[in-house]
């Protein structure tokens, strides 16, 4: 069966670099230990978001192409349903990323 071959798109990307950009916030808060914990507690691949954030996180490692080029909807939704991040937020860019200020 042929591989399908997924392109990002501004959007996508964006979204992305939402996703990690929460991701540093919650373990600044204190709320998970790591990227890598996240993935453990909701069963995510964590090689998967590590090669990720090489290409999207806080500081992309130039010029790199991680080979998955998207965030899978689990990960969104673990993200707005157990922590308190905005899903106006992570998906738009608008509006506070935080729903709780404490």
């Amino acid at each position: 069966m042929p591989r399908t071959i997924v392109k990002t798109s501004p959007i996508s990307e964006a979204i992305n670099r939402r996703f990690f950009v929460a991701i540093d916030m919650l373990v600044n808060l204190g709320k998970i230990d790591s990227l890598s914990h996240f993935c453990e507690l909701h069963n995510l691949s964590a090689p998967r978001y590590r090669e990720m954030r090489l290409g999207y996180g806080i500081t992309p490692k130039p010029g790199y192409q991680p080979r998955y080029k998207n965030l899978e909807v689990e990960a969104l939704y673990i993200m707005v349903a157990n922590y308190p991040i905005s899903a106006h937020w992570l998906l738009t860019g608008r509006g506070e990323m935080m729903t709780d200020k404490k």
